[in-house]
């Protein structure tokens, strides 16, 4: 194979695996605009991964499954800003414990309905055909979805009336508050917003990528989503960037591991992680908004 032809399909591969990293980088970026650690980001992926697979088996549709995760993702959500911004507790605690929860959950779910049908291939969602230049090409919606959802996000926050005051939330919330934003409800409603979009991005690992299930099959890519939106200063055209970036280091790892040559291909699948490591550790220290993680109190 030449050059041209593995880059040709190297692309693709780099896209579809970069596709779930950005709807969960969304998700992310907008809780963190608004002043939530949004580190139950794994947990949402997974619950999205799940429950658009099981609706796809059971309905034989997988945009039916798609859908359904972004209520399941919605449900979780409200859940974690009941408990983060309505309480309110520790944002970091309540996200890993949210994450081990959910990964036990998930996996009891899995096994008591995996004889039923979960360990079926769920069915394909359909690709779009576009035309360039005469060249007809075979183009995943679900990709396409998460682009346009980076250029929508980009307008929301930075020119739109609703975005400056979700990110006023995040700098300065008491002064919002004075400013006469409901902060607690506008904060609630961003973070269901935030949990539909990371289980979108589970969802587009399972139905709209390898239309199966497996325990823990999102293996921290919640985490890896997180170090795109540090990695993209917490601007939505940087974090598509590292999203890229990480994706392409997934899809090379199964590039290789296709490839063949020898070994345990456990070691290949550390190369998106290890790059996480590297370009994060390259970029140095990211600054968040200044109210992120903190407990907000009207008085």
């Amino acid at each position: 194979m030449s050059i041209e032809e593995w880059i040709i399909a190297f692309l693709p591969g780099a896209m579809r695996a970069a596709t779930p990293l950005i709807f969960a980088a969304l998700g992310v970026l907008l809780a963190e605009r608004s002043g939530v650690l949004m580190i139950g980001v794994e947990g949402a992926m997974l619950l999205g991964a799940l429950f658009s697979i099981v609706v796809a088996l059971l309905t034989g549709d997988a945009w039916l499954g798609f859908l359904f995760a972004g209520l399941v993702g919605a449900a979780a959500g409200l859940f974690l800003g009941g408990l983060t911004v309505r309480l309110p507790t520790d944002q970091v605690v309540v996200g890993i414990a949210f994450n081990l929860v959910v990964l036990g959950l998930t996996s009891f779910v899995f096994r008591l309905l995996g004889p039923v049908g979960v360990y079926r291939i769920a069915p394909p969602i359909p690709m779009l055909e576009l035309s360039i230049m005469g060249a007809v090409f075979a183009a995943p919606p679900l990709t396409g979805m998460a682009l346009s959802l980076t250029l929508i996000t980009w307008v929301l926050l930075f020119r739109t009336g609703p975005g400056l005051k979700l990110r006023s939330m995040g700098e300065r919330a008491h002064a919002a508050h004075a400013a006469g934003i409901d902060v607690v409800r506008s904060r609630i409603v961003v973070l269901v917003l935030a949990g539909v979009l990371c289980a979108f991005g589970g969802a587009a690992l399972t139905v709209g990528w390898v239309r199966v299930f497996t325990e823990n099959i999102t293996l921290g890519r919640g985490f890896i989503a997180l170090a795109a939106v540090y990695f993209g200063r917490w601007h939505p055209g940087w974090a598509l960037a590292g999203c890229l970036l990480f994706g392409m280091g997934d899809a090379l790892a199964l590039r290789l591991q296709a490839a063949g040559g020898g070994g345990t291909p456990f070691y290949l699948m550390t190369i998106p992680y290890l790059l996480t490591l590297v370009v994060v550790g390259i970029t140095g220290k990211a600054v968040g908004p200044q109210d992120a993680g903190k407990p907000y109190g009207r008085g």
